[in-house]
């Protein structure tokens, strides 16, 4: 399902931030309401008459909380809690698009998570079924280095020159400056 994304979010989606996945629901009033994966975080947008929106976040590393509830006959139900109690619940969701949803938003955690994490999932009768995901208090998310942050990284680097380039290689990828694939490639290139 194709969905047009408000001109509202785009104000505020942070530099560089990438939107990877829509979900549309209605509420009581067939006001559209839109739940958006982001590279960074979920967000929660609903539209209201004379221009006027409701927004609410929650950043991957603040989510403590999620559950997905796909109904047997046409819709379902999620939610999701932050460390600071917020919540977002969405009511009648298309039955059809929760699961896509819920892969998406653990593919969208597993990137900035130094850990994978993992949702349960239960089946129960009739095509019922159940995602659920609730953080861990040692979880540890990737952060992004600020952009202005050039001089002090080389003034690190030069400070680490003698140190041993593997666990140089691992301290990035911990930060976040490099992936997982340019981590195994550089890792070849340093035990070669």
């Amino acid at each position: 399902m194709s969905v047009e994304i408000p001109p509202q979010l785009f104000d505020n989606l942070a530099k560089g931030e990438e939107v990877k996945r829509t979900l549309k629901t209605r509420s009581l009033l067939n006001i559209p309401e839109f739940t958006f994966l982001t590279d960074r975080r979920v967000i929660y947008y609903n539209q209201k008459i004379l221009g006027r929106f409701d927004l609410i976040d929650i950043p991957y590393s603040r989510l403590s909380g999620m559950k997905a509830e796909r109904g047997m006959i046409a819709y379902g139900t999620m939610s999701f809690t932050s460390e600071d109690g917020d919540e977002i619940s969405l009511k009648r969701i298309p039955k059809d698009e929760i699961e896509n949803f819920v892969m998406a938003l653990e593919v969208a955690i597993n990137n900035v998570a130094v850990e994978a994490i993992r949702i349960k999932r239960k089946k129960g009768l009739a095509g019922k079924m159940i995602w659920e995901f609730n953080k861990s208090a040692e979880m540890i998310f990737k952060s992004r280095p600020p952009e202005s942050n050039a001089l002090s990284y080389q003034s690190q680097g030069q400070q680490n020159q003698n140190a041993d380039p593997l666990n140089e290689l691992k301290l990035r990828l911990a930060r976040g400056e490099i992936t997982v694939e340019e981590y195994l490639e550089m890792e070849k290139i340093f035990k070669a």
